[in-house]
């Protein structure tokens, strides 16, 4: 009628709505088996595949009219020896439903003492397969530990729409700088990273001259002790020397070696199950092969960055 004011139209929302498709699993391989699956963090001492799928609706006021689901890759490659090291992703080929224009950023932190550099093509349209790099350095000071995840945000907008985005983590490594001698003035091992949520893996071998004797202590000792604590369940590390002093002493105190031997004892007394004589092993063995496999036990321990409570398997071939 003449006089009435035409009705307002009905706004249009349109809106990207962006999932992580399921939950992220952490799981341990050894390195000979890493392998990537959707929906894993897989991980081994010093490297990680993680495999995420996703998906972008696009919605007209709340109502969905397009779709675009993909997966992104991650393989990280952390260095035992180095605080510098890299990353490779991919955003992999979407399959598009009424949803052709969507945009892609890519960025990724992992706090104010880890610099992170992301190549990648900012902006690039979703649908073909996209890759990009992350370069990562960080900083630890002398006898000091970092431990942080990545962090990564996947930003994505369409002209016309509001935006969304998603963000999740990577795995949780750690950069240290503790390996240095008795004096504070020499360092016996290079400041460097690794996955702390993998437990790795101490061996020795019956057929090895130099340590058959400890080997097959440990191999005896093992099948013996309920729980078979470094096989079947970890040890775990630690470095008080009054607390090792202490359970070498339970174990070893009033056993006199002849020249030439050593009380060997298992587990290990650097380890918070060792000082146990109801759940321990002891043995007379050559001394020469004792401290060989001592010091491979110690070798161990900086090359795989085996800090106090760090968890370990021992494993005998």
């Amino acid at each position: 009628m003449a006089g009435e004011a035409a009705a307002e139209p009905t706004p249009v929302k349109q809106t990207l709505r962006v999932a992580q498709l399921g939950s992220v699993k952490t799981v341990q391989v050894n390195a000979s088996g890493a392998s990537c699956r959707i929906g894993y963090i897989t991980i081994t001492r010093t490297s990680m595949c993680l495999d995420v799928a996703a998906r972008v609706d696009l919605l007209l006021n709340g109502r969905p009219v397009g779709s675009a689901s993909f997966e992104i890759k991650h393989s990280m490659g952390l260095k035992s020896s180095k605080l510098k090291w890299g990353e490779s992703f991919t955003v992999g080929k979407a399959t598009l439903v009424n949803a052709s224009g969507i945009q892609v950023n890519v960025s990724v932190g992992a706090g104010r003492a880890v610099k992170t550099s992301v190549k990648y093509p900012q902006g690039s349209t979703l649908g073909p397969v996209r890759k990009g790099t992350v370069s990562y350095t960080a900083t630890v000071k002398k006898k000091k530990t970092l431990t942080t995840p990545a962090s990564y945000r996947f930003t994505f907008t369409k002209p016309g729409y509001t935006g969304g985005d998603i963000t999740y983590a990577s795995a949780k490594f750690r950069c240290d700088d503790t390996f240095w001698a008795r004096n504070n003035r020499t360092r016996v091992k290079n400041p460097g990273c690794i996955f702390p949520g993998f437990a790795p893996t101490f061996a020795l071998s019956h057929t090895d001259s130099k340590v058959k004797e400890s080997a097959k202590h440990i191999a005896d000792a093992q099948r013996a002790i309920t729980g078979h604590p470094g096989a079947s369940t970890p040890l775990h590390r630690i470095t008080d020397k009054t607390t090792i002093d202490k359970h070498r002493t339970a174990m070893c105190g009033r056993i006199h070696a002849p020249s030439g031997k050593d009380c060997d004892e298992y587990p290990f007394a650097a380890t918070k199950e060792g000082g146990n004589p109801r759940r321990g092993s002891t043995r007379i063995i050559s001394a020469s092969d004792n401290r060989t496999a001592g010091a491979r036990l110690g070798g161990f321990y900086k090359s795989q960055r085996v800090l106090n409570g760090d968890a370990y398997y021992v494993h005998i071939k």
